[in-house]
């Protein structure tokens, strides 16, 4: 092979490599953001809240969920919300003695994806988040016999479906998305903190701080 031949194949293998780098590093899936929508204008995390179920009279213990959230913000008008949920039962009653006799119950993480309107006054930050479009998890939490494990309402599987509907009936992603999702929602944060106060996202959570 002469030197022009070698010079113009080495020339072409490194236009490939770098299409092919360029490709990869603009595409996504899994409902993660590509390209120039990625870049972030906003990281915000949210104070720590604790929820409690107690199982009296039936049985003689209490769940504490600790929750915290956080909000990501793009040059698309776009935001991720996070929400983590690790829950753990013990005795009814949770003696503040630094030793606990508890059970670690399971944890859900949750990704919800939509737009979002952000407006500045007064020194205060407010995040219009619209309704979610779509949703990611990952449960250890069980709606059956089962961890529910990995959902995503982008990609939806059959197996999904079988593992958010537990012990009934198969869900749909559409079905899953609704039973999930919050309405439209107002968060406040505090700029110079990048903070803000955890928000309860639907009715039927509770929230004792």
């Amino acid at each position: 092979m002469g030197k022009r031949t070698a010079k113009t194949a080495f020339t072409a293998i490194c236009m490939v490599m770098m299409l092919v780098a360029l490709t990869a590093c603009g595409s996504g899936t899994d409902g993660e953001k590509s390209g120039a929508s990625n870049n972030p204008t906003g990281y915000y995390a949210s104070t720590t809240n604790v929820a409690f179920t107690s199982a009296y009279p039936e049985h003689t213990f209490k769940r504490a969920t600790f929750g915290v959230q956080s909000i990501e913000t793009f040059a698309d008008n776009t935001y991720i919300l996070t929400s983590t949920g690790t829950s753990f039962s013990g005795a009814l009653l949770f003696e503040d003695s630094g030793e606990y006799d508890v059970v670690p119950r399971g944890a859900d993480i949750t990704k919800y994806y939509g737009t979002v309107t952000v407006k500045d006054e007064d020194g205060l930050r407010t995040l219009e988040l619209s309704q979610p479009t779509s949703v990611m998890v990952n449960s250890s939490y069980s709606a059956g016999a089962n961890p529910i494990g990995y959902l995503n309402t982008l990609a939806w599987t059959d197996e999904m479906g079988q593992a958010a509907g537990g012990e009934g009936a198969a869900l749909t992603a559409e079905q899953y998305l609704e039973s999930v999702s919050f309405p439209a929602t107002s968060i406040i944060v505090d700029p110079a903190r990048a903070s803000f106060d955890y928000t309860v996202l639907k009715e039927s959570e509770e929230a004792t701080h």
